[in-house]
């Protein structure tokens, strides 16, 4: 199963009738593999959430709890996720896929390596908080966050409790990770799916979506959240855009912590 290091920066952030606790944790996964994190618990939290960010993966957690690159619509919601009684997870690349300049495309998403990762971390923070765990991804994330629902089938505690697509792939691209290339029908746990309508990424158009759906045969419930509003800028890809739910991500999130809890 491997080692877990922990080191906690304890922090308290002030919310109106709310104390949050701000912790940097790194987690010892496969041989010489560490895999950061930061973890932000809000008082009597009823899940826990691991947020998977898109493109390379890599938003460089530091040991102090700073996130450099902290502009990916999950990561820079994730103090939005607490205020609905889940504690968040921001989850970094491996330590095997940032060294020498590596990052989480082509095959690593959809990897036995990457679902192992994953399956020790679920695994540590159910033993931490003895609540469900979810893995929710966006973009790329999503890829990450799929491949996870497909080889952790197993029922044991490193089985994630269900899982969120936002954003996700389903067209072809040279990086890799469609969605529709996978075999989503061996998902099991409960499953959301969360797009924009108007999502003007050319690898995650809002008509692949349907596809999608109809992939995920094999979960127990799943379900279809579109979103409408909001404004977009820049990079249709980028986080400033319906891509990254500009403009509506305290309702994206809303919607998702709802569902979470309602199964």
């Amino acid at each position: 199963m491997g080692r877990i290091l922990s080191m906690f920066v304890l922090i308290l952030l002030a919310f109106p009738g709310t104390a949050l606790a701000k912790d940097y944790r790194s987690f010892e996964t496969r041989e010489g593999v560490t895999v950061p994190t930061v973890i932000i618990a809000p008082h009597n939290p009823k899940a826990v959430v691991i947020l998977f960010a898109g493109g390379s993966g890599t938003i460089r957690i530091q040991p102090d709890g700073t996130i450099r690159r902290a502009g990916n619509f999950l990561v820079a919601s994730r103090k939005k996720f607490t205020k609905h009684g889940l504690v968040a997870v921001v989850i970094d690349a491996p330590s095997d896929q940032t060294d020498g300049g590596s990052v989480m495309e082509f095959d690593f998403r959809e990897s036995e390596d990457h679902a192992r990762d994953i399956s020790l971390i679920v695994t540590a923070l159910r033993k931490t908080y003895s609540l469900p765990v979810w893995l929710i991804g966006t973009s790329r994330g999503s890829t990450s966050v799929a491949g996870a629902g497909i080889r952790l089938q197993q029922k044991d505690p490193g089985r994630p409790d269900g899982i969120v697509l936002t954003s996700a792939i389903s067209e072809d691209n040279r990086k890799g990770g469609n969605l529709l290339d996978m075999k989503l029908s061996a998902i099991r746990v409960p499953t959301l799916v969360v797009h924009h309508v108007k999502d003007g990424c050319h690898v995650t158009p809002h008509y692949g979506v349907s596809r999608i759906m109809d992939g995920l045969t094999g979960a127990r419930i799943t379900e279809l959240i579109t979103i409408k509003g909001g404004n977009t800028k820049g990079d249709p890809c980028g986080p400033k855009s319906h891509h990254g739910f500009l403009g509506q991500r305290g309702k994206v999130v809303k919607k998702i912590a709802l569902w979470i809890k309602a199964h």
